[in-house]
């Protein structure tokens, strides 16, 4: 009999001005000073200073870090980790989107653990021995789910690749998914990131360490981004529909980060890597693809996906029926936002699919596809898409 382990964030505050309980988080955990990570547009915007008002209301002293990138690097983090160390502070607050998020737990658990000071000795699945600098994570995006998972991914830069990180010391002590920051990022990022959240829902649904419980947090991670998604470009300012999204990448970051993804991500990690393309958006164009190429293997599976896309989807057609579906929904989503639908798209170079290939074939989310992978078959999953 197998057992399943589920690993998620203890305390979490969902809602317009939920960032007013990182005070309370604050108190209850007698915290003295905290290390704000974030990045330069999140300054710029004003959104890191809606966070820095909650803390001086708190009488809480802080320093900050912001100088996160997109596919945040092992340089980023060891940056971050030096300021940590100079400041004096007890625990980290991440403002900001996946990267961020991830950038805060890579230095988080290197400042407990300074024998993985390399970065890439974390590799892997629970590869610190002590647990990490306590953080409370504040998502401004509705998409990666970082703010309840255990994993993180950092680029090696000299490498190309992007590397995953796994450990449940770094779930973070406390989320804070405030609706009213998440509205004021651009749709375009809104968009993305939603797909992305989709992706870890429709993911970790068809993952083959799916079971009941996960399962049924990746369907209705699906209907609440299927029903909500819409709206929300449409009428960028409806919270209501902001917080529903928020529910959904919270519940898909709960069943991916626990029985694993697949392909998608697999070929996404090296898009990244190789150009820096934003992870969500990799996501997004090359979902509907293996969905399609997934189908045919997951069977009676497909009909319950189909259903959560469209409530009006009938059980009683075949699965490659509800496959058409799934992925008829997915290129819409896409087109609605605008979102690129092929590789030549975002500047992919042919003469790299070899090596994009072996890159997807090796990553930590293959083995988690529920059909069996080469190189050869994801070489030619990217030629298909290309143009």
């Amino acid at each position: 009999m197998s057992i399943n382990r589920m690993v998620y964030t203890g305390t979490s505050y969902f809602g317009e001005g939920a960032r007013k309980e990182i005070g309370t988080e604050i108190r209850k955990r007698h915290f003295q000073k905290a290390f704000l990570i974030t990045d330069h547009d999140l300054i710029r915007c004003g959104i890191a200073e809606k966070i820095e008002a909650v803390l001086e209301e708190n009488g809480t002293p802080w320093e900050t870090d912001a100088e996160v990138k997109p596919n945040p690097t092992i340089e980023n983090v060891l940056y971050g980790l030096e300021q940590y160390e100079k400041s004096g502070c007890d625990f980290i607050i991440a403002v900001g989107g996946g990267s961020v998020i991830d950038t805060a737990k890579a230095v988080a658990v290197i400042a407990n653990n300074p024998e993985n000071r390399d970065v890439v000795s974390l590799e892997g699945m629970d590869k610190s021995r002590y647990p990490a600098v306590p953080i409370i994570a504040v998502p401004t995006t509705a998409g990666t789910g970082s703010e309840t998972t255990m994993d993180y991914v950092i680029t090696n830069t000299a490498e190309k690749r992007k590397m995953a990180c796994m450990d449940s010391k770094v779930v973070p002590a406390a989320a804070i998914l405030d609706t009213e920051i998440m509205a004021s990022l651009p749709l375009k990022l809104t968009a993305a990131t939603a797909m992305d959240a989709l992706t870890h829902a429709v993911e970790s649904y068809l993952s083959r360490g799916a079971f009941s419980f996960s399962e049924m947090l990746s369907l209705k991670a699906v209907s609440l981004i299927s029903r909500n998604l819409p709206g929300v470009l449409e009428n960028p300012g409806d919270l209501e529909g902001r917080k529903e999204l928020a529910v959904a990448q919270y519940l898909a970051g709960m069943s991916f980060t626990n029985v694993g993804l697949g392909i998608v991500h697999s070929m996404a990690h090296p898009l990244s890597a190789f150009y820096d393309v934003p992870h969500g958006v990799a996501n997004a164009l090359i979902l509907p693809w293996v969905v399609d190429f997934n189908g045919k293997a997951c069977g009676e599976k497909m009909k319950e996906l189909a259903a959560a896309f469209d409530p009006d989807f009938d059980r009683k057609q075949d699965p490659e029926a509800a496959t058409a579906c799934c992925v008829s929904r997915i290129r819409a989503f896409n087109q609605k936002a605008g979102l690129p639908e092929k590789l030549a798209e975002i500047g992919v170079k042919r003469e790299d699919f070899d090596a994009l290939a072996q890159s997807a074939y090796t990553d930590a989310s293959t083995p988690d596809n529920p059909v069996e992978v080469s190189p050869e078959i994801l070489k030619s999953l990217y030629e298909k898409m290309y143009e």
